[in-house]
């Protein structure tokens, strides 16, 4: 028997920051899902919601409808946050994951990133948001906070390097800001950070990165 064929087109709804909303915003969102009968929904990688097979001519009247939910990339930006439950929700988290993203998610550069930057912030190390394949991975310890830089998922995946361990929130936030400067003034345009330790070099990177603090650790304090 033939059938009419599934149209190709989604809507994602990215507004949804690290998969949260809340219930009365999943009710308004349902219905109208339901008003436009959309044939099918999922959720993505990113935490965020896509809406499948959608009529062109329908779409745009949709996302005016959801344009509270539907966020956009900030030009300067990361391109999503993933994080996990974290110390509020989950009996395993140690540390406040979702925090952490939120930080992240409104970090902005002063110029634009040279390729997509994908960020993973567990709250414990059993890293359910898969910060080892992430971009900028972030995972919490007993210690503090490990923050690994440059990996990918994709058909050329890559395991991220160990930049620094046992850190504390503010000191994770600054590193990652670190980490991403350097990425932007070295990287070749289009290039994910992957590809770019690549040929960077994780020793390099860490001093790159890590030196100014060193340093500053070993100046002698005031007398």
């Amino acid at each position: 028997m033939n059938s009419k064929p599934h149209q190709k087109n989604f809507s994602v709804i990215s507004g949804l920051d690290m998969g949260l909303f809340a219930p009365e915003d999943l009710e308004t969102i349902l219905h109208i899902i339901n008003k436009y009968k959309v044939p099918a929904t999922k959720i993505t990688s990113a935490q965020r919601l896509a809406l499948l097979g959608m009529d062109k001519d329908k779409m745009a009247s949709l996302q005016e409808e959801l344009k509270n939910y539907i966020g956009t990339t900030p030009e300067n930006g990361v391109t999503y946050v993933q994080s996990c439950p974290g110390l509020e929700w989950c009996k395993y988290g140690i540390r406040d994951s979702l925090s952490l993203g939120k930080e992240l998610k409104n970090l902005s550069m002063k110029t634009p990133f040279k390729a997509k930057v994908k960020v993973g912030v567990a709250g414990c190390r059993m890293c359910c948001t898969e910060p080892y394949v992430r971009d900028l991975g972030i995972f919490a310890s007993k210690k503090g906070w490990t923050l690994v830089f440059g990996g990918n998922g994709g058909n050329n995946a890559r395991i991220a390097d160990i930049v620094a361990e046992g850190l504390n929130d503010e000191e994770v936030l600054a590193l990652a800001k670190k980490c991403l400067t350097v990425y932007q003034e070295e990287a070749n345009p289009r290039s994910r950070t992957a590809r770019f330790m690549e040929r960077f070099g994780i020793e390099a990177f860490r001093k790159r990165v890590l030196e100014k603090e060193e340093q500053k650790d070993a100046m002698p304090g005031p007398r």
